[in-house]
């Protein structure tokens, strides 16, 4: 029933639909679980002047981790989207049922020229291939650059705080360093899961032009 939706001319209503249904994911993790957990090992550290330990909530407490988080979901959903698309036609392709493999089987005949269609149609298929991954790669790009804006944003926090720390109380010193080192943590190994995906979409691809020039090969 699913295959019935996933088709191009659903693509930019799936873009849509996802990013808030993205936010709407985050938002509750972050209210059911994140928030309360952090909240808790937070007023602990500074209740005994200690630096916050190292627990996941506290890592992901932050403004800029919940962004990079909804982009990540946001990018998985659309990456789906798209390996789903291509798992169909390659299964097409490989019963011999693509729509674009049955259009030039109509447009080539003994001429030459029509022939050389076929080469430019298939590089246009890579190409399009290319534009369904772009947004996905700019999001890829944007989470570690939202990171780096959180260790710019805990750094100059915690420089505001050196008087204190200089007191005795490094609280407020060491939870503004925590946010400088997590957002950028956070954002960097997101980056990487995000990056292994988009390259296993791209084999997906690749694949699937070489079985299309395989098949106009055996012509």
């Amino acid at each position: 029933m699913i295959q019935k939706y996933l088709n191009k001319s659903n693509y930019s209503l799936f873009i849509f639909l996802s990013f808030f249904m993205s936010l709407i994911i985050v938002h509750i993790f972050y209210l059911a679980v994140i928030n309360p957990l952090a909240f808790e090992y937070m007023a602990y550290a500074q209740l005994n002047n200690l630096s916050p330990e190292r627990h996941f909530s506290v890592i992901l407490k932050d403004p800029e981790q919940k962004i990079c988080l909804t982009l990540f979901l946001w990018s998985l959903l659309i990456g789906l989207f798209n390996y789903f698309l291509l798992e169909e036609d390659y299964k097409s392709l490989k019963n011999d049922n693509d729509p674009l493999l049955s259009e030039l089987n109509e447009q080539i005949n003994s001429d030459t020229s029509n022939k050389e269609i076929y080469g430019i149609l298939i590089e246009n298929k890579f190409d399009l291939f290319q534009l369904d991954l772009s947004f996905i790669k700019y999001i890829s790009w944007a989470i570690p650059s939202i990171g780096f804006i959180g260790t710019v944003r805990g750094i100059g926090e915690a420089l505001s705080q050196a008087a204190e720390a200089i007191d005795g109380d490094i609280t407020g010193m060491t939870t503004s360093l925590g946010v400088a080192f997590n957002s950028t943590f956070t954002a960097l190994l997101l980056s990487i899961i995000l990056m292994f995906f988009i390259t296993r979409i791209e084999y997906k691809q690749d694949n699937l032009i070489v079985m299309l020039r395989a098949k106009f090969l055996a012509k």
